[in-house]
């Protein structure tokens, strides 16, 4: 099964990562365009006055762009980055996949290029479209040291956890019909990986159980289909009117099986769900923030969850949110952020009668994978 009911909006602004260049100036570049950044060497550029901290590689252009903010600086939630070794980071949503580096490959790139200082790269960081790839020094094992960030899909490859958006199982028939669709021997796969932004799931040799081995929470959401708990925002009802412009847009579908809608964060847009929302809130231990809207307990940083002030009305609205309904706190997420006519003292004893209640005890903020090294 595999539903997109988003919906695209030629409006949206793209998102740019503002930066100041030499002369003072400031720069807007499109994140979607950004290859990597990587930290200067001050002392290399020492006789600049600030010294430049980051250079910015874009999809183009020959030379980087050197601008005078730090990576810190430059990070935020609309620019999530990921170090990848090397003093180079990535940004999150540009992420394809991580693939090891063969001596061979080693060899013909320096065969190539005519370098012989290949030995220290371990890792090839697949990119976006026409973003290409870049090579790393860090394998994938040293850069989950700090924690999961990316999950082994198999044949060597890795993906970044926060740009999953499903996982599924396969059955005999489904593999039937990808075999015979595709002509290729697709006996060998088990499962599929839907990545953030791409409408071909990727096909996987390892079960769903192998997948979990790897520390990766998995939430049933039926038809043999699983999201990851840490990238849901809130689920709640999908109702008949839902179902009913889903028929109407995606012709035989059997638009009714679908009773839950999840949305997920991280620019995973939707989900939907054969799960009733009463199932999934025992299984997820979730508890209502308001208007049918269900987050996971341990999704929720509950240090982080204050009164709703007047001051947070205008800057929310210019970001997109509906701030003309009587919010009473702001609800920090792991994985954003979310509005709750509830007061900050019940939507946290909800929190801790839901992971009382399943023998979890409340934890912290637990963000895959953003880490400055």
């Amino acid at each position: 099964m595999n539903i997109n009911v988003n919906k695209s909006n030629a409006s949206v602004k793209a998102k740019a990562l503002s930066a100041t260049l030499e002369d003072g100036s400031r720069t807007e570049l499109p994140l979607s365009g950004i290859r990597f950044l990587q930290i200067v060497n001050t002392n290399a550029v020492e006789d600049k006055a600030p010294p430049f901290q980051t250079k910015i590689f874009v999809a183009g252009r020959p030379d980087p762009v050197y601008v005078r903010e730090s990576v810190k600086d430059l990070r935020s939630n609309e620019c999530q980055l990921v170090y990848v070794g090397g003093g180079k980071y990535a940004v999150r949503n540009n992420i394809m996949r991580l693939e090891p580096i063969t001596a061979e490959q080693k060899k013909i790139f320096a065969d190539q290029a005519n370098a012989s200082d290949t030995a220290k790269f371990k890792t090839r960081v697949v990119l976006t479209k026409e973003l290409g790839s870049f090579w790393a020094v860090k394998s994938i094992n040293e850069l989950n040291e700090r924690g999961m960030r990316f999950i082994d899909i198999g044949d060597g490859a890795a993906v970044h956890v926060m740009n999953i958006k499903k996982v599924s199982e396969l059955s005999d028939d489904d593999r039937s019909r990808i075999s015979s669709r595709y002509n290729i021997d697709a006996a060998g796969f088990r499962g599929q990986v839907t990545l953030q932004g791409e409408d071909r799931p990727k096909l996987t040799r390892l079960t769903v159980v192998e997948l979990r081995s790897q520390g990766l929470e998995l939430v049933d959401i039926g038809e043999k289909d699983y999201v990851i708990r840490q990238n849901v925002k809130f689920f709640g009802p999908f109702t008949d009117e839902d179902q009913a412009r889903l028929a109407q847009a995606r012709e035989g579908i059997k638009a009714n099986r679908f009773v839950t809608k999840f949305t997920m964060a991280n620019g995973n847009g939707t989900a939907l769900s054969t799960k009733s929302v009463d199932e999934l809130k025992a299984a997820t231990q979730a508890v209502n923030i308001g208007y049918d809207r269900y987050v996971p307990a341990a999704n929720i940083a509950q240090d982080k969850v204050v009164a709703f002030s007047k001051d947070e009305r205008s800057s929310l609205s210019d970001a997109g949110y509906d701030v003309q309904r009587a919010w009473k706190s702001s609800v920090a997420l792991i994985n954003g952020m979310a509005l709750s006519p509830a007061t900050p003292e019940q939507i946290k004893q909800r929190c801790e009668k839901a992971l009382g209640a399943s023998g979890v005890a409340p934890a912290p903020d637990d963000a895959l994978g953003l880490d400055l090294a």
